[in-house]
């Protein structure tokens, strides 16, 4: 038997991709070899030009032989989240300890996913002085929703109020402030950045919007936009996050410096937001939670991984 063992992707870029940590984690600790398979979902394909993957085999489809073990995700981005993976390498490793495996999705994210060098050519200057907003609006706003990880659309003028609050007293506070942003939704984004201008305006103060050159490539590979938004969201200072639960946001937060800003405290459903998975890996509006017992009981209807790896 070797010690191959491989994942098959699902979903968008941020599901895939979070996905992904979690089983470079298990794999590093327990001395397994990954190899992934990134299944096409209906929002396309992504082009493995646009990335460097280190040190995990990229396979060509869902059928390879070569590898002795599996790893399925029941709920991609939730599965394999922190606090589920610290549960299962603890059935080999007891004395591991939750905020160890916590810090190690962050090293094993940057090293295993990086932008190729299309996507950094791409990359604003002067980005890392910028907060970084993401919006999304079409396919997450809906009043018959799963509040887990969508919002009603209460919570999706709560959410924006508070975001734009926040942008507000960032333009009072500070000279010159730089911001990014980026959507699924260009109209949406388009008139956010006009908010967002006018508030500037109002206050008499100077900020600036970098803007993301898509014009080169987004015809030659598949989902260019989403995957240059996605790292140079990465690059940003801090992230704003305009929408209750995002795993695209989340991969540029774990990716970047870690920091990010999520509204869903205010609002009613937060205590079931699917946030808190990754509370303990990434610092989510400046706090990170290692408290052991709530994450048990926030991930009781979360499904574990499937395997055939035994102790």
């Amino acid at each position: 038997m070797n010690n191959n063992v491989k994942i098959t992707l699902h979903n968008g870029l941020g599901d895939k991709s979070l996905d992904l940590i979690g089983f470079s984690v298990i794999c590093k600790y327990l001395n397994y070899k990954p190899h992934i398979f990134f299944n096409n979902c209906i929002w396309g394909s992504y082009d493995m030009r646009l990335f460097n993957f280190d040190e995990i085999t990229i396979l060509e489809n869902d059928d390879n032989d070569n590898c002795d073990f599996y790893i399925n995700s029941p709920i991609p981005s939730s599965s394999l989240c922190p606090y589920k993976v610290y549960e299962f390498i603890r059935s080999f490793l007891p004395e591991i300890s939750f905020e160890e495996i916590s810090n190690d999705f962050i090293h094993q994210a940057k090293k295993i996913i990086k932008p190729s060098d299309i996507i950094l050519s791409k990359i604003p200057e002067n980005i890392k002085n910028a907060y970084g907003i993401h919006l999304r609006k079409s396919d997450k706003v809906a009043n018959n929703c799963d509040i887990r990880y969508e919002n009603t659309i209460t919570e999706f003028e709560i959410i924006i109020n508070q975001l734009l609050n926040d942008v507000r007293n960032i333009i009072i506070t500070e000279e010159n402030p730089t911001f990014l942003i980026v959507s699924e939704d260009n109209t949406w984004k388009h008139r956010i950045q006009e908010i967002i201008i006018n508030i500037s305006n109002e206050h008499n103060k100077t900020i600036k919007i970098l803007e993301i050159g898509y014009n080169d490539h987004n015809n030659d590979y598949d989902n260019y936009n989403s995957v240059l938004d996605m790292f140079c969201l990465s690059k940003c200072k801090e992230i704003l996050q305009g929408v209750k639960y995002s795993t695209f946001s989340m991969l540029a937060s774990i990716l970047g410096n870690n920091k990010l800003r999520n509204y869903s405290n205010y609002t009613p459903s937060y205590d079931v937001c699917l946030i808190h998975l990754w509370s303990s890996a990434i610092e989510i509006n400046n706090n990170k939670n290692f408290d052991i017992n709530f994450h048990k009981n926030n991930l009781i209807e979360i499904p574990n991984i499937e395997t055939n790896i035994k102790k």
